[in-house]
């Protein structure tokens, strides 16, 4: 047997992987049950809450997923009444999202289920090693992005939840 120079159970790419889809399939025991929402659809009506009015674009920049899935899952929110996707007045080629009120309710009632999942997570951090873990995803989401050669998809200052109790 060859020896490969790629230890996969050290590879950061494939550790990263393996932290979303456990954090994913954790997240998803909650509200796929009782919102019959797959992540893809979840993670469009988080992101649109935090970026209402929003286009298709401009969540998929955010979100960092293709622009098929972003797509779809919009679509699916808008026929189950969770998303509205009005035509722009201005620019009749772009499409604005935003929550309707059932969205909004069940975003309102995911959202902190959500947050405590990550709290949970992050539990097992100490406050510094939450800070440095933070800084070091950040500088690796931009350095990602450079060698993909586009702009960074880390999310806004001061946007979201833990912001504001970062602030605190």
């Amino acid at each position: 047997m060859n020896a490969s120079p790629l230890n996969l159970q050290e590879f950061l790419p494939y550790k990263l992987s393996r932290l979303v889809n456990d954090m994913s399939a954790g997240l998803m025991r909650d509200y796929s049950h009782r919102f019959g929402l797959n992540v893809s659809q979840w993670r469009m009506l988080a992101a649109s809450a935090q970026l209402q009015p929003t286009s298709v674009t401009e969540l998929t920049e955010y979100s960092g997923m293709d622009k098929v899935t972003v797509s779809r899952s919009v679509r699916e929110l808008v026929d189950r009444n969770l998303l509205s996707r009005e035509l722009d007045e201005l620019d009749r080629r772009r499409a604005t999202i935003t929550l309707t009120p059932e969205g909004q309710r069940v975003y309102e009632e995911i959202a902190p289920g959500a947050v405590a999942f990550e709290e949970a997570l992050l539990s097992v951090l100490k406050p510094a090693e939450r800070k440095a873990f933070s800084s070091v995803m950040d500088r690796l989401l931009d350095q990602a992005a450079v060698l993909r050669q586009t702009t960074s998809r880390r999310f806004p200052r001061g946007s979201g939840p833990r912001s504001r109790q970062s602030k605190a």
